[in-house]
């Protein structure tokens, strides 16, 4: 009763009044859409995302504000883009952008195509969605235009591998009796043994080759997921990297890496990939991309086709789940035949 008498003739609500927006601040209101950027790339830093992750926002964002510029030289606040613009990039970017315009060299090349892969659509979505997430959150904007957008359908990627005798045929290329075509071919040896990536290859450095245990420890400011992992070697791939690293004691003062210039400096990934590259023209490779990825497809196929287990792959590899690993095993119809015939429970039960 005492309770009741509390409550008499009080208001009561039955229905809500959807106060959902919160009204911004009129500094909020003016900012344009350059300096809400920079708030945003100051908290990503903060968040410690990668370089190359925050490269990709700052290019993905220019590539945007470019289109505005021509489709909407007016629109300058971030509370003033809409869903509609969003849709109209992602229109120019799938039917109308000259492929390789941002690229002066290359753009010649390809001056008749137009449109850019759902892949690459997809990458730069993502890195806006993230911006305009990050605004609605934050309160800058009221009403986030990316949040209905989808992204693009693609195939199912199938990306080429190296056969065996592919693999053979560029071991053949480098001349080993000079110290650049050793470490070549030490090189293409270390990417078809362990599935590392160019960039971590490159930047591992003498310490982080452990002789005793074979192994290679990639630490965490060269792994793409920032995680530092620890990669087996086999005992030739170990004593050919030992071989390799006596034989840059003779430069006079040589960086720190393992795979050094002629001058004993660290190597440059574009210049490794020229020369792999033209190791698969010697080796007349047409068919399948030369490159130090396809080595990383090729470790991964072989891996489990020789029986290694797709968990023990992916901590290799360095991925976090298991569809990233699938993506990497790309398995032709002699594979898996082979396969079938190895382990088919049939062949097994009419064996025994």
């Amino acid at each position: 009763m005492a309770n009741q008498s509390k409550r008499k003739g009080r208001k009561t609500i039955s229905q809500r009044a959807f106060y959902d927006e919160v009204p911004l601040a009129e500094e909020k209101k003016e900012q344009q859409l350059d300096v809400l950027f920079d708030t945003f790339m100051k908290s990503k830093e903060l968040e410690g995302l990668r370089e190359r992750t925050l490269k990709d926002h700052s290019t993905h964002f220019r590539y945007f504000v470019s289109f505005l510029n021509n489709a909407y030289p007016s629109v300058k606040l971030g509370i003033d883009i809409t869903t509609e613009m969003v849709r109209d990039y992602i229109y120019y970017m799938t039917k109308e952008k000259m492929l390789w315009d941002d690229h002066t060299s290359s753009a010649y090349k390809h001056i008749e195509k137009k449109g850019l892969s759902p892949v690459t659509v997809n990458v730069r979505l993502r890195t806006l969605k993230c911006f305009f997430k990050f605004l609605f959150d934050e309160n800058y904007i009221r009403i986030n235009p990316t949040a209905r957008i989808k992204l693009l359908k693609t195939k199912e990627d199938t990306i080429p591998s190296f056969s065996e005798t592919q693999v053979q045929d560029l071991l053949k290329q480098p001349d080993q009796r000079s110290y650049a075509g050793f470490r070549d071919y030490v090189l293409m040896v270390t990417f078809i043994d362990t599935g590392i990536r160019c960039k971590e290859i490159l930047g591992i450095e003498k310490k982080h080759f452990d002789e005793i245990q074979k192994t290679i420890t990639i630490p965490a400011h060269l792994a793409k997921n920032g995680k530092e992992r620890i990669v087996p070697l086999s005992q030739k791939t170990a004593k050919l990297i030992k071989i390799l690293i006596n034989e840059s004691r003779a430069f006079e003062d040589p960086a720190d890496n393992i795979f050094l210039s002629n001058f004993g400096e660290k190597l440059d990934a574009s210049g490794v990939r020229e020369r792999i590259k033209g190791y698969g023209d010697k080796s007349d490779i047409s068919d399948v991309r030369v490159s130090p990825h396809t080595f990383r497809h090729t470790f991964a196929k072989f891996y489990i086709l020789n029986g290694g287990d797709p968990f023990t792959l992916q901590r290799i590899l360095g991925h976090s789940s298991m569809n990233m690993v699938r993506k990497y095993i790309q398995m032709n119809g002699e594979d898996i035949k082979s396969q079938h015939h190895q382990y088919s429970p049939i062949q097994h039960l009419m064996e025994s």
